[in-house]
């Protein structure tokens, strides 16, 4: 079973959605000149986009690899306001190393614009309607099911 984490942070109206989007930024990958943070950078517009929408709500963002799930969720009006569930502390490890995906959710509206924007500009980025789950890479899953396989007969034998 993998490690989940999960981040609260502050959006409207306490940042602007380009604030809150700097915010993960800096959590996903600290280091400003990293190739990581210059994908996340082309990913600006996409993702203040899904933030301003309020998407981000009830629908996190993911970032997915070789370490811990990281889920990312925004707090909104009185929420933000109050932050009794602001969590923006530093991550235990920087998620955006080695190989990683992200998923940002996207109104239904909003979502063939910006499948189109995010291929052009962030490869490790997909989008996804909200409310849908998070597609992975089919080799993923081929792997996943590949190390869960059970040799019965060896299993079985007295």
């Amino acid at each position: 079973m993998s490690t989940v984490i999960v981040r609260r942070v502050n959006a409207t109206p306490v940042r602007t959605s380009s604030e809150t989007w700097d915010v993960i930024c800096r959590l996903l990958a600290p280091d400003a000149k990293s190739a990581a943070r210059a994908v996340l950078s082309r990913a600006h517009g996409v993702a203040c986009s899904s933030i301003a929408s309020e998407v981000p709500s009830a629908n996190e963002i993911v970032v997915y690899g070789t370490g811990p799930r990281v889920r990312f969720y925004c707090l909104y009006d009185d929420d933000a306001i109050a932050g009794e569930d602001v969590s923006e502390g530093d991550l235990p490890e920087v998620p955006t190393e080695g190989d990683w995906r992200m998923s940002i959710p996207v109104t239904q509206e909003d979502f063939e614009w910006s499948a189109r924007a995010i291929k052009d500009c962030a490869p490790h980025i997909t989008v996804r309607k909200a409310g849908d789950g998070i597609e992975e890479k089919s080799e993923n899953k081929a792997q996943g099911r590949a190390a869960m396989r059970l040799n019965l007969e060896g299993f079985l034998k007295p």
